[in-house]
């Protein structure tokens, strides 16, 4: 009794060590037209994501690659990446997302090799609070109550 007690302890000790590594997954496509590689590492302690693609169209050679990397800020995420197309074009992307108490703003910019701007986005909401599950629902009507409002 004594012993597997002690086994617990020590599994929980060591347990938190090993969520603090980076955990690194590697996916193999092969499809009838493309064939690669996705990497994606995550460091949950750290903050930080990151997705790297390359792919090989299979009836000519010509390649493809994305590169995304995704940093945990105070009050958000930055977010940048390279994507270049089987015909060789290139874009740059960045994105930013930063909470506020009442709203969340987020912003994505894509850009060509020259720098010029091929598509943007701000999006701007109010914040939902999440409740905790033990809180009582308001404003909300049960299933099957009818409608809003009564018709005469």
């Amino acid at each position: 009794m004594t012993k597997l007690l002690l086994a617990g302890i020590a599994a929980v000790l060591i347990a938190p060590a090993a969520f603090a590594d980076p955990v690194t997954k590697t996916i193999t496509i092969d499809t009838p037209k493309y064939e690669g590689t996705k990497t994606i590492t995550r460091d949950k302690e750290e903050g930080s994501l990151t997705r790297d693609t390359d792919v090989t169209r299979k009836s000519d050679g010509a390649t493809a690659s994305r590169d995304y990397t995704r940093t945990r800020t105070a009050h958000g995420y930055n977010a940048e990446g390279t994507l270049t197309r089987f015909n060789g074009e290139t874009y740059d992307y960045t994105a930013k997302l930063r909470r506020g108490e009442y709203r969340v703003g987020k912003s994505q910019v894509l850009r060509n090799s020259s720098g010029q701007i091929v598509a943007a986005r701000r999006v701007v909401r109010p914040r939902r609070h999440y409740r905790s599950k033990s809180a009582p629902r308001q404003g909300r009507r049960p299933s099957g109550a009818g409608p809003l409002y009564a018709v005469s």
